[in-house]
């Protein structure tokens, strides 16, 4: 050793051939690493969904949901959530809303990755019940129609053939006057119909046929009924019916149907 000076042997630098042979190996590993997640991935049963937690469910039953979700033996990676949503509320027209998640429980356990799926509903609420001919429906404020599951312990039931408009929900006519006399406050829960070519009928508390038809202006009609009540009652008059579609022209028969 010279002063100030150190004698430092230096390390040789490694050959290209054993430097490509190195990068060989660490690329096939990074390969097979690479590969063998994807396997797992692919084929281990802990990503595949056989069981989903159903929120909301009341009247329809949680496996309903699941089995209409399709979400049965599906691949956590094929899952769409609005497609699924779509699936459900097509199969069940009961509900009026559908919520899927669906993703890898954590932590991380040593048994694996579990998937966790969550549906959460909200049911169509019946507004009143139809009598079809002996077929009975429920129909929600929006007029949804969908099949009748029970009798209704609240709400209106209307008998006689049942008007959908295009896209098979209640004719908007007729909702907005169901409506506007429940508004009202008018008792005709146990006498409503519905005829074709003249509307809503009712049989009020004096046994009298009231034909209010359909669309809007029902507070209109009501007031022009009372009117002609007070005078058909003051002239001593039993009618047959009495017409007030047209409240600038209504009209009673004492002796026709």
């Amino acid at each position: 050793m010279v002063l100030g000076q150190a004698r430092v042997e230096r390390v040789p630098a490694l050959s290209r051939p054993l430097l490509l042979r190195l990068r060989g190996v660490l690329l096939l590993s990074l390969v097979v690493t690479i590969t063998a997640g994807a396997l797992w991935l692919a084929l281990d049963d802990c990503f595949y969904i056989y069981h989903a937690d159903v929120v909301g469910a009341d009247r329809v039953s949680p496996d309903e949901v699941f089995q209409a979700s399709g979400l049965l033996g599906l691949h956590i990676l094929w899952v769409r959530p609005a497609e699924i949503e779509t699936f459900i509320l097509a199969a069940l027209p009961t509900l009026e809303r559908a919520r899927v998640v669906c993703r890898p429980q954590l932590p991380v356990s040593s048994a694996g990755l579990p998937v966790e799926c969550t549906i959460t509903i909200a049911e169509r609420q019946p507004m009143m019940m139809w009598d079809e001919n002996g077929q009975l429906w429920w129909i929600d404020s929006d007029g949804v129609i969908f099949p009748a599951q029970e009798m209704l312990s609240e709400g209106w039931q209307v008998r006689g053939p049942l008007p959908r408009d295009k896209d098979g929900r209640l004719d908007e006519r007729v909702r907005v006057a169901l409506t506007e006399l429940w508004t009202a406050g008018v008792d005709v829960s146990s006498s409503l119909h519905y005829v074709p070519d003249r509307g809503l009928v009712f049989t009020d508390e004096r046994g009298w046929s009231v034909i209010v038809g359909q669309g809007s202006g029902m507070a209109e009609r009501l007031q022009v009924l009372e009117c002609l009540v007070a005078d058909l009652e003051a002239r001593g008059l039993t009618p047959r019916f009495v017409d007030v579609r047209f409240f600038d022209a209504p009209y009673y028969s004492l002796t026709n149907d």
